[in-house]
């Protein structure tokens, strides 16, 4: 799996060629909506539209038999979830502005709590929920940090 973490790692040239070459090997693929349209504006694709950029990007050519999985993150927006060019939306938790203290690490905790469930066999609808679960969590308090005993089940 791969996450493209960061806007300027796809605008840095050597960065970028390292995302590229690697890109064929890649099963899932983790990135944010801002992420997503950087990589489409230094591949010259035209477009912000993040579902369209999930299908390109899921669509790069593969040197596995296994299809790539795109998971688009776009805050309090759906994530965009594409395979093999078919795009699926799954919601988040919707939280009140009054309860998110820090957004640091949401992404990262999302991409955790999705792991956790592919690891455990889930449907790729049951990983969005964990990962949904844990960037909600994350967002809550000061760091990255979660409560002592975090109520989510599988």
């Amino acid at each position: 799996c791969m996450n493209l973490s960061a806007p300027f790692l796809m605008q840095v040239p050597p960065f970028k060629a390292v995302f590229t070459e690697t890109m064929p090997l890649v099963d899932f693929l983790f990135g944010n909506e801002t992420e997503a349209r950087t990589w489409a504006e230094t591949e010259s694709w035209d477009t912000t539209d993040v579902a369209f950029i999930a299908t390109r990007l899921s669509l790069i050519p593969s040197a596995k038999s296994r299809k790539r999985t795109v998971v688009i993150t776009q805050g309090c927006d759906p994530t965009i979830v594409a395979i093999n060019g078919h795009v699926t939306e799954y919601p988040v938790l919707t939280l009140p502005k009054e309860k998110l203290v820090d957004t640091n690490g949401a992404g990262d905790a999302y991409v955790g709590g999705f792991l956790a469930g592919l690891v455990k066999g889930k449907s790729i609808e049951e990983c969005c929920k964990a990962g949904a679960y844990a960037a909600a969590e994350i967002v809550q308090r000061s760091g990255c940090t979660f409560p002592p005993k975090p109520d989510f089940k599988f």
